[in-house]
């Protein structure tokens, strides 16, 4: 990391609108790689001819066959590309290695107390479901994320729960171009429920919700491509208690947020901040300078066209 870090203003509003606005302009500078990623998904779901491929709006409409029952677009070298990719991906060891060095008797100690550990908190069960999703992502898309969280389960006790995070869900900071050297932080923009957040962040988020990001959506529904502050309707089946005095509509919703988390970088490839924001409020703000904290999602990058 060049030793040149951002700095971003204190002022609470005027940071929400940095990071609001940051999202917008590298959504617009990305539709076209996305509209590609969605031909490429599509493809591989059975579509074959596509009839509106509009990368300004990410709008990409596509049909299994044409007017005489034919299958126009056809791609051998994508299904073979990432069938040969995702099998050499398949070979590699996704568990957690300590590399701690040192040659010494306390070092090698260590180093031995500290991998055992990690062992146990990993779930072999776990690696398998998550390897393949990120081998497929990786594979079809060029880039891939994924992170970890440590949980206490009640009866599993200490464990990592590892996640793979989609490249739509991932933006440098500040915006880029062909020079990946520039890249001076990571940001993230995802949906979450209104639930996690209160657990995550306390009572402040519940008093300050009318300034966020949310809007309310039926459970089971998809999180993303929702207008903010718009209800969803969902089915449209009506239910006989829906009259009735005292049915709890609320409990048949739920109220999803979208957030931004922004990791600005320090010496070392370190965390000199961490900010959480939705709409024009500031969730978290973290000053992390002087201390030993790395940012928890890792970005691999396929031969520079992810």
């Amino acid at each position: 990391m060049a030793n040149d870090p951002i700095k971003l203003t204190k002022d609470p509003l005027a940071l929400a609108r940095i990071i609001d606005n940051h999202c917008e302009r590298e959504t617009n500078r990305l539709a076209y790689r996305r509209a590609t990623w969605l031909v490429a998904l599509y493809y591989l779901m059975g579509a074959r001819q596509f009839d509106v491929f509009d990368p300004e709006s990410g709008t990409v409409r596509y049909s299994y066959l044409d007017e005489q029952d034919r299958l126009d677009f056809q791609s051998s070298e994508l299904l073979s590309a990432v069938d040969k990719i995702s099998g050499r991906l398949s070979s590699l060891d996704f568990r957690p290695l300590v590399m701690r060095v040192g040659s010494s008797l306390s070092s090698i100690r260590q180093r031995s107390i500290a991998q055992i550990m990690l062992d146990q908190v990993v779930s072999e069960h776990q690696l398998n479901r998550v390897v393949p999703q990120f081998n497929h992502i990786f594979a079809l898309l060029g880039s891939c994320g994924i992170t970890g969280h440590m949980v206490n389960h009640p009866t599993v006790g200490l464990t990592a729960d590892l996640e793979v995070v989609h490249p739509m869900e991932l933006f440098p900071f500040p915006s880029l171009t062909a020079d990946y050297t520039k890249q001076r932080g990571l940001l993230r923009q995802r949906v979450v429920s209104m639930d996690f957040l209160k657990t995550a962040f306390g009572s402040k988020v519940t008093r300050n919700k009318e300034r966020m990001e949310f809007y309310t959506i039926k459970p089971g529904e998809t999180f993303e491509q929702q207008n903010a502050n718009e209800y969803t309707l969902g089915s449209q089946v009506v239910y006989s208690d829906q009259k009735v005095v005292g049915h709890d509509q609320e409990a048949e919703s739920m109220q999803v947020v979208r957030v931004r988390e922004l990791w600005l970088m320090g010496p070392r490839d370190t965390v000199s901040r961490y900010v959480v924001t939705s709409g024009e409020y500031v969730i978290h703000d973290e000053d992390l300078e002087g201390r030993e904290v790395y940012c928890p999602i890792g970005f691999a990058r396929f031969m520079e066209n992810g």
